[in-house]
């Protein structure tokens, strides 16, 4: 009797489809990855229909679709003209992770209360919510990351050199989360330097290549307790003197953590989640749903679905 395959559909908006998702599916245990450039929303409904009604409702657990792309927002829209094309039990499982939007999100996130915990004390008086701040906050990771803190209580602070951009996402922002505690930031230079001791966490989520904290900021900085997180990779580092690997290294009063350190964690759960994926033919992987995921699934490899 032979095996049933699973197949994972990739979606990508982009004219090539990602090399790094494809590489990462078949890492993950994919049987057959079937990839699909160029996807818009009027091609998109006759490549949904194809995965839903080829297999049997007790084989549709064997089929999952990944939405990709460099354009998170198109990606995004994909992702939910895909879950408004099932109707029923007929459908299959679908993750959204453009540009790694998610799974890199929550790995920051996931570092940066590692670190918290690693400190000991937690930094911060247990009565008041952690402080967070988030550089390059207006950037669908900055938001991200600010919705998943939120998510959990904290205090957040976008930072952006537009006061308009980041007034209009911090409303957005507060409305999609209960009790929000959000506001924006658009000091620079000195003004911003004396700020930055109040944060507990601080999270670099700007352009690649751009320094968003130079070494007069790191040195007020790191006077103070608790963990930076830089998600930039492209040299100069996005903050001043934290190395790509960096993981949980001592800076003066801080923990930092590079970007190849968080992406390690962002690695694992991207397997993770496409291990998921084929356990049930319902499964929908955004956000807050790769982020409850992590939760069990981030101290060990997942096994084989």
């Amino acid at each position: 009797m032979s095996t049933i395959k699973n197949i994972l559909l990739q979606f990508d908006t982009d004219p090539a489809a990602s090399s790094f998702d494809a590489v990462v599916a078949m890492d993950s245990g994919v049987d057959t990855l079937l990839q699909y450039p160029g996807v818009r929303s009027e091609n998109l409904t006759g490549l949904v229909h194809g995965a839903m009604f080829t297999r049997s409702l007790s084989k549709l657990r064997h089929t999952a679709i990944f939405v990709g792309g460099s354009n998170i927002e198109v990606a995004e829209q994909i992702y939910q003209q895909v879950l408004a094309s099932f109707f029923g039990p007929i459908r299959v499982s679908v993750v959204m992770d453009a540009n790694g939007c998610n799974t890199t999100s929550v790995a920051a996130v996931e570092s940066g209360f590692s670190g918290l915990w690693t400190l000991g004390d937690m930094v911060h008086d247990e009565t008041k919510p952690i402080r967070a701040l988030v550089m390059g906050g207006t950037g669908p990771v900055g938001q991200r990351i600010a919705t998943l803190l939120l998510d959990r209580g904290c205090h957040v602070v976008l930072h952006s050199r537009s006061v308009e951009k980041a007034g209009a996402v911090a409303d957005r922002l507060r409305l999609g989360s209960q009790n929000a505690q959000i506001e924006s930031l658009t000091k620079t230079g000195a003004e911003l330097n004396l700020e930055l001791p109040r944060f507990d966490l601080v999270f670099n989520a700007g352009a690649a290549g751009v320094q968003t904290l130079d070494e007069q900021a790191m040195a007020v900085l790191t006077q103070s307790r608790g963990v930076i997180v830089d998600l930039n990779a492209v040299p100069p580092a996005g903050i001043a003197g934290i190395a790509a690997h960096d993981h949980a290294k001592p800076m003066g009063q801080r923990l930092v953590y590079g970007a190849l350190a968080v992406g390690g964690i962002k690695m694992k759960l991207h397997r993770a989640v496409i291990h998921a994926c084929f356990r049930a033919n319902d499964r929908e992987f955004n956000l807050r749903e790769i982020a409850a995921l992590s939760t069990n699934l981030l101290t060990t490899e997942p096994g084989a679905c």
